[in-house]
């Protein structure tokens, strides 16, 4: 995996008077395997939740349209 490198000429003064003629690097302070290995998935659970949520937001979405359609109709009543 590669970091990002600044280079040093677009490091503010005070960088560059520490790091010299170098450019600043990065370093990974985690081995990218030690979080990768430990994220256990279960497809099955997520699409489950997933099509849940789908469900929650479809209904949501249709009583917040049967609000505004009452909202408008009260409103062109009193009008």
């Amino acid at each position: 995996m590669d970091l990002p490198k600044i280079k040093n000429e677009e490091l503010p003064k005070e960088l560059r008077e520490i790091l010299g003629d170098d450019d600043a690097e990065f370093e990974l302070i985690v081995d990218p395997m030690d979080v990768m290995t430990n994220i256990q998935i279960n497809p099955d659970a997520y699409y489950e939740q997933k099509l849940k949520l789908q469900e929650k937001l479809i209904e949501s979405r249709r009583k917040a349209n049967e609000y505004a359609e009452k909202a408008r109709l009260e409103k062109k009543k009193e009008v």
